[in-house]
């Protein structure tokens, strides 16, 4: 019986997010690295897509996208350990992804609160779980690609997650009023 090997990576992203699993555990496959960083991108558009036009939540999940790419890139860079760039990247594109599903259902009820002005006080709470959680899984990957400490990667996870957000913000201003 054969074992579906898309399966055996989502496994693996799972286990990272439950941070019993590090990047370096799976194998060097570009091929796994490209599917992934799709499925991210995939997950992104339909994210920004709850709130935006198609042509601005295309252009948030590139967006997006690029800056996790180019931030891994210089940080491993700049740490002396590019060659752990494959399967960090991965690492980060496949648990973005499964994040990324959880976080759908409060992207819907977000959506769904901002058109009828009901209170959102339980979708903040989720958020800032899923959030959390997020940085918590994005510094044990860092930690582990950069042979470092946890509070080193926390900082790192917590640097890009700023990144993202000042970035996104100012190419793609939310709409007021």
């Amino acid at each position: 019986m054969k074992v579906d090997p898309t399966a055996g990576w989502a496994t693996s992203w799972l286990q990272q997010c439950l941070l019993r699993r590090a990047p370096q555990d799976d194998p060097y496959s570009p091929v796994v690295l490209a599917a992934a960083l799709l499925a991210y991108a995939l997950v992104d558009v339909m994210q920004a897509r709850t709130a935006s036009a198609w042509p601005v939540a295309l252009g948030m999940s590139i967006t997006d996208t690029l800056i996790v790419i180019v931030f891994t890139w210089l940080v491993l860079l700049v740490a002396g350990q590019p060659a752990r760039l494959v399967q960090t990247l991965t690492a980060l594109a496949g648990t973005g992804t499964l994040l990324g599903l959880l976080g759908m259902p409060l992207m819907l009820q977000a959506s769904r609160v901002q058109h009828s002005g009901e209170p959102g006080a339980a979708l903040v709470m989720g958020w800032l779980v899923l959030l959390i959680w997020n940085i918590t899984v994005q510094a044990h990957i860092f930690r582990h690609a950069l042979s470092s400490r946890y509070g080193i990667g926390l900082l790192v996870a917590g640097l890009h997650t700023v990144v993202a957000i000042v970035a996104l913000n100012y190419f793609f201003p939310p709409a007021v009023g």
